[in-house]
């Protein structure tokens, strides 16, 4: 959204709209009342279901990445394939975050007695299970790990207290984890480079376009009912604008200006036009 002409940085009334394209064709949509895409995901792919319109891979940008979705579709779509990153997919592979002594996945980790080391040689230990709660009432599981106090000479380590002299810390988020590494063994495949580079040139331009062309950037009515039917007509309108691009290329390929023969000719018009009439 731009800047409002008073220039106050006050929230201005909008739609999230999600749509689901293949070859940029719209086979659904979804308008949210939120500003983030995290939460529109499960919503738009439960709509997707019941209209059997669901493609067994669901490919989506790192705005969708979360636990949540990556746990919900998991146990309700099993059959489905998710190619989508989540936020710091790329900053991981980065040779700073790879050399940042804070982040707990450049630490040494045993497997056989679950602990951590950490760059400066402390200890951590696994100490209790937490479990906590999102404001939509999400449950995450951690294991929390604290930090050896005392080295084998009973001696203070002073790295294992924080600046304010209480024991450190670390949560870490098992499931979290696996569904990271999950989303990279996919993303990092040959099929998932393709769908995901495939991705940007599917869905970003029909937002251009219904923008741009189609000079569609604001709705005309209030009320989700109401704004709901407007976008179902500019949705319809778009696939009929696609409909024809395709019946088009294919009459130009069909269509031989040299061809004498005009009962060919009549009969590859009268082709297209049925071609036509059924899909709509």
């Amino acid at each position: 959204l731009k800047e409002d002409p008073m220039k106050n940085g006050q929230t201005k009334p909008a739609y999230n709209l999600q749509i689901a394209t293949n070859n940029q064709f719209v086979l659904g949509y979804y308008l949210a009342q939120n500003p983030t895409d995290t939460r529109t995901l499960i919503p738009f792919l439960n709509i997707l279901n019941n209209q059997n319109m669901l493609s067994q891979n669901i490919i989506a940008d790192a705005g969708y990445g979360s636990e949540t979705n990556y746990r919900f579709i998991e146990d309700h779509f099993p059959n489905c394939n998710a190619f989508i990153p989540y936020s710091t997919i790329l900053k991981e592979e980065s040779h700073k975050w790879k050399a940042d002594d804070r982040k707990v996945m450049n630490w040494e980790y045993s497997e056989k007695d679950d602990y951590f080391v950490n760059c400066n040689g402390v200890r951590f230990n696994f100490l209790r299970y937490s479990v906590r709660h999102d404001s939509y009432g999400f449950e995450r599981k951690f294991k929390v790990y604290a930090a050896e106090k005392y080295d084998e000479n009973h001696q203070l380590i002073s790295d294992s207290l924080s600046p304010k002299g209480y024991v450190k810390k670390i949560y870490i988020n098992p499931e979290w984890e696996y569904f990271k590494n999950k989303a990279k063994d996919k993303l990092s495949s040959s099929e998932g480079k393709a769908l995901y580079y495939q991705r940007k040139f599917d869905v970003e331009p029909v937002f251009g376009t219904l923008k741009a062309s189609l000079r569609f950037t604001r709705f005309t009515v209030r009320g989700l009912p109401k704004v709901n039917r407007q976008m179902a007509l500019v949705i319809m309108a778009w696939n009929m604008k696609k409909l024809t691009n395709k019946i088009g290329q294919f009459c130009e390929y069909q269509f031989n200006p040299k061809e004498k023969n005009s009962e060919i000719q009549f009969f590859k018009l009268h082709f297209a036009i049925f071609i036509t009439e059924a899909v709509y």
